[in-house]
């Protein structure tokens, strides 16, 4: 009799020391979990903290693509620039296009002539954009067209204000410089800062692009 109450005793001190050492193991794993939380949220609140500190900074600010073609060459040079930087874009588009005809600078009857020849032209744009508040620095893209911008230019520059952004003009051109279009969007923009110029082509592009953008310290 003494022998059997000596085994049921040893058995209930063995399922005794098993239950406690189960009860320190959940335990254990339980504090690991919080810390791994604890780590998890710790490191998501640095990252947001980083990301405050730089658009504070002015390092970080959301930058737009805004250009017009009227033969395809700017285009080809803005979807270039916006793939490579991952960068929205917007396109000017006339109300009304311009044709061929429009386009033959050697009429001096031709609708772009004639505009050009008009400092008060302002031809009419398609669609507008809504947000361009959220932008701090506007890409403006652009034909050079007997020395200076298009005239469909000087309606963007009309119609938005953008006073204490950073527009920064590239071009594509088949002689011309891009220096008197600069100097006409400075005129145009006083309360903006407006870049130094780049005259670019699509198969150039995408090298002209990073030496531009680290030449006015915009890399993106």
């Amino acid at each position: 009799m003494k022998k059997i109450l000596a085994v049921i005793m040893m058995c209930m001190i063995v399922f005794g020391l098993t239950a406690c050492g189960g009860a320190k193991e959940k335990s254990g794993e339980s504090a690991n979990a919080n810390a791994t939380e604890a780590t998890e949220v710790t490191t998501e609140s640095e990252t947001e903290d980083e990301t405050s500190s730089d658009n504070e900074d002015g390092q970080s600010g959301k930058s737009l693509i805004v250009y017009f073609s009227a033969t395809g060459n700017t285009e080809a040079v803005a979807e270039i620039f916006a793939e490579e930087k991952n960068l929205d874009i917007y396109e000017i588009v006339p109300e009304q296009p311009y044709t061929d005809a429009d386009l033959d600078y050697n009429d001096s009857s031709s609708r772009s002539t004639v505009e050009q020849n008009d400092e008060n032209a302002r031809p009419a744009i398609s669609g507008s954009i809504e947000n361009i508040e959220d932008y701090d620095v506007i890409y403006v893209g652009f034909p050079i067209w007997w020395g200076d911008m298009p005239r469909i230019l000087y309606t963007f520059f009309d119609n938005y204000n953008l006073s204490g952004k950073t527009i920064a003009p590239f071009a594509t051109s088949g002689g011309s410089g891009i220096s008197g279009a600069v100097e006409s969007i400075r005129e145009l923009e006083p309360e903006g800062t407006v870049t130094e110029g780049l005259l670019t082509s699509a198969s150039n592009a995408e090298s002209d692009l990073n030496e531009w953008l680290g030449s006015i310290g915009l890399e993106q």
